[in-house]
Parts: structure tokens; sequence; C-alpha cells
């Protein structure tokens, strides 16, 4: 089995507590983590190498044919092109086989990742856990009819997959997404995660939520037994406010500030409301002068 991740300039701090806690708890259980870079700098890949202090970690840059695929597609506010590198990587690693298996860069590993590697996948290409909007049958109903399926049917929250890849390949599950994509256009409120939902049809296998443990932020407040997150083998913080964010109130936070210590991001100031709407005009400033310059000279 392999790992792998996804990041730009805006995760480089998450991505890099992601891998401490990687290592401090899974170091073994796979044969590499291979991390997909979009735009980040030589001195970072290094503080994230520096995060995860292990040698059996790779760094993937982003290649201009692979950007094609998404280049255009949807992103918004928190989530950019990055979200869509987890489609291509069973084609990006031709040389892997056995099982990949994908982590977002805002979790936190907090059990052996060993019991996913003999775990029965049942023929399916994928196994994901089922997104928190089940919980809440209208918000899950909404959910599938903005990308044609059937109210009732299953639907994964994308931040936590395990892929074989024998099966993924041999299904053409990565170009039946990006078809889904190209039909959806600009229709994808939930972005990939809508794209391989789409794709897939409820053709996954279901894993204990505990594999990727997330709760939806409502009126300000994470609800729920907060004991859930010490059980939890994958912590995810999905939403706008992430644990480096002074603002953070997730029930989870200590247990990121305490991976957070053994990596150069320690001292890092954390991020503001002020300094996160100026980072934010910023991206959008990047993404603009990347598509005018598509228009102008192609590519």
């Amino acid at each position: 089995m392999i790992v792998a991740t996804a990041t730009d300039t805006a995760y480089v701090e998450l991505t890099g507590v992601m891998l401490a806690s990687l290592a401090a708890k899974a170091a073994g259980d796979f044969e590499a983590v291979y991390v997909f870079c979009d735009g980040v700098s030589d001195a970072d890949k290094k503080r994230l190498a520096a995060s995860y202090g292990l040698p059996n970690i790779i760094f993937v840059d982003l290649t201009d044919d692979m950007a094609q695929h998404f280049a255009a597609r949807p992103v918004n506010h928190h989530l950019s092109r990055t979200a869509y590198a987890r489609i291509l990587m069973p084609l990006a690693l031709p040389e892997a086989t056995g099982r990949l298996f994908y982590i977002d860069c805002d979790t936190l590993v907090n059990a052996p990742l060993a019991p996913l590697a003999n775990l029965s996948m049942n023929g399916f290409p994928l196994a994901a856990v089922d997104d928190i909007a089940h919980q809440v049958p209208e918000r899950h109903a909404k959910r599938n009819r903005d990308i044609g399926l059937p109210d009732a049917m299953r639907y994964f929250n994308s931040g936590v997959l395990l892929i074989d890849l024998d099966t993924w390949r041999r299904e053409r599950v990565s170009e039946r997404t990006i078809d889904f994509i190209a039909s959806r256009g600009a229709t994808l409120p939930m972005m990939d995660q809508d794209a391989l939902n789409g794709a897939l049809q409820g053709h996954w296998l279901p894993l204990d939520e505990s594999w990727n443990m997330h709760r939806r932020l409502e009126k300000g407040v994470y609800k729920g037994d907060p004991s859930v997150w010490k059980d939890a083998r994958i912590v995810h913080f999905i939403g706008q406010v992430k644990p480096n964010y002074t603002d953070c109130n997730h029930p989870a936070r200590e247990l990121y500030f305490e991976h957070r210590a053994r990596t150069p991001f320690a001292n890092v100031p954390l991020k503001t409301k002020l300094g996160r709407k100026v980072e934010k005009r910023v991206r959008r400033l990047r993404r603009f002068a990347g598509k005018l310059k598509r228009r102008l000279f192609g590519g």
C-alpha cells in the first residue's frame, strides 16, 4: 500500500502536520507517501520532509498535462484545483500496484493504517466513508439531486479514499470521472467529491466513520459527543475554519497542536481572519492571472 496527498501554497502547514501524524501513528504500514504539489516551493518541500522525518517521501509536481484536465473546473474560497488531483493519482503513478490510500492534507492520522491493507474490497474500486450530510436526509437528497443521483443513494466524503489500483484502472474510474466533470460544466457544488460520486453512482465500499471522522460546524459550534474524536482513526477538519486559525474551536484542535509541535511550523503564528482575507484575495489574483495567461498564450 502507498499513501498519497495533495497540497498547494495555502495548505503547506496543514500538510506538514498531517505528515507528522502519519509518521507517528502509521510508520511501517505503507511503502511510501507521495505528496502532489501545486506551486509548492523547494523551501516548503524541505519543511514538509522535515515534518515527516522519514526517507520514504516522494514529491510529485502537478504537470501541465495533469492540470489540463481540471484547470478550468470550478474552485471556491477554501478548495483549489489540487482537490481534483486525487482523481488522476492512479494514472500519475503507473508503477504503483496494490492499494493507494488517499488522505486530505487537513486531516490527522490517529491510528495504524495496517487494517486497510488486508481489508476485503469485495471487487469495488474504492472504499470511503459516508459524508456527514447523510445525517440530514434533506441535505443528503439535495446533494445527490445536484449531480443527478437518486435521493437515497449513498454519497461519500472524498477526504479519505482507499483505492484498489488494479480495479480502479480496469474500470477506468479516472477517465469516467473526468468525463463526468466535462458533462456537468460548472455545476459541481462539491467539486471533486461530486465528480467521483457522480461517476461511481454508489459503486463503492462503505468504511466505518472512524476512518474519516468529520463534523459540520453548526452556528459556530461542533455539536455531538466530543469523545468520538479520541476514538477516530482519521480526524478530518472539514470546512473553512482550520485548526491553525485563531478562531478555530474544533474539539480535536489540541491533537493538531501536539503534532504541530514536532514540525518546523511549531512557532508559526496562527492565521487571523484579516490575514486569511488578504491571502484569499492574493489567490484570486493569481487564478485570474493564470486564466489570462492561458487565454493569451494557450496551454
